[in-house]
C-alpha cells in the first residue's frame, strides 16, 4: 500500500471501527478491503470506501455495521450466516459490496436467500405478459435487483433513524430530535414560572368576572 502513513490502518464501516496491519489488507478475503493495498493517491482511496482522514489513516464506509461484523465473523471462523432481523435481500446487497457471494452463505442461508429471491420474482412477474425468448430470465433478473435496491433503501432508512452514528444524515436527526426536547422541556418549565403564569391568571380572573356581571344583569 502506498497511500497513506502509519503501521495500521482503521476501516470505519458505519461507525464501529476495526484495526489492520498493511501486510494484512494485501491478501484480505474481502476484495473491496484488499483494493486499498494497491492504492496511489487519495483519489484511488475515495473510488474504494466514502471517506478518508490522512491524519488518523482510518477509511470510512457508509454501510450496515451489524452486517460487516458478521461478514467479520465469517472472515476469521469461515462461517458466514445472516443477521437476525435483516432482510435477506438486504444482506446479499452488502456481500456483494464487500466482494462476496451467495455462495459463501453457510447452506441453510444460500437456501433462505434463493427462497426469498423466488417470491420477490414470482411476485412481480405474476402479471407479466409473455414476451421473446430469455426475456423472463432477465426481467427477473433485473425485478431481484431491483428489490435488492428498494430493501437496500429500506435498511439505509432504518439505520438513520436507529443508529444516530450510521451516516451524516442520521446525526443531524438525532441532534434535531435532541434540540426538540431540550426546547420542550424549557418552555415546559418555564411554563410553571410565577411570571408566565400570571397573563394567565389575570385573564381567568377576567373572564369569571365578565360572566358573574352577565349573571347579574337583569334580563330584559
Amino acid at each position: 500500500m502506498n497511500f497513506g502513513r502509519g503501521p495500521a490502518v482503521v476501516l470505519n464501516v458505519g461507525g464501529t471501527r476495526y484495526s489492520f496491519s498493511r501486510e494484512v489488507l494485501k491478501d484480505f478475503p474481502l476484495r473491496r478491503v484488499s483494493r486499498l493495498h494497491g492504492c496511489l493517491s487519495e483519489q484511488d482511496v475515495l473510488e474504494v470506501c466514502d471517506d478518508y482522514d490522512r491524519e488518523r489513516n482510518e477509511y470510512f464506509f457508509d454501510r450496515h455495521s451489524e452486517a460487516f461484523g458478521f461478514i467479520m465473523l465469517y472472515v476469521r471462523h469461515g462461517h458466514l450466516r445472516f443477521v437476525p432481523h435483516m432482510c435477506e435481500l438486504s444482506f446479499y446487497n452488502e456481500l456483494i459490496y464487500w466482494g462476496l457471494e451467495g455462495s459463501h452463505l453457510d447452506y441453510c442461508c444460500q437456501r433462505r436467500l434463493d427462497d426469498r429471491m423466488s417470491e420477490t420474482c414470482t411476485y412481480y412477474s405474476a402479471e407479466e405478459p409473455p414476451g421473446e425468448p430469455g426475456a423472463g430470465t432477465r426481467g427477473k433478473a433485473r425485478r431481484a435487483a431491483a428489490a435488492a435496491e428498494g430493501g437496500k433503501w429500506l435498511e439505509r432508512m432504518r439505520r438513520t433513524f436507529e443508529e444516530p452514528t450510521s451516516s451524516l444524515a442520521a446525526q443531524v436527526l438525532a441532534t434535531v430530535s435532541i434540540l426538540f426536547v431540550i426546547v420542550s422541556m424549557v418552555v415546559l418549565c418555564a411554563s410553571t414560572l410565577p411570571e408566565w403564569r400570571a397573563p394567565e391568571n389575570r385573564s381567568v380572573e377576567e373572564q369569571s368576572r365578565y360572566t358573574a356581571e352577565s349573571v347579574r344583569e337583569p334580563s330584559g
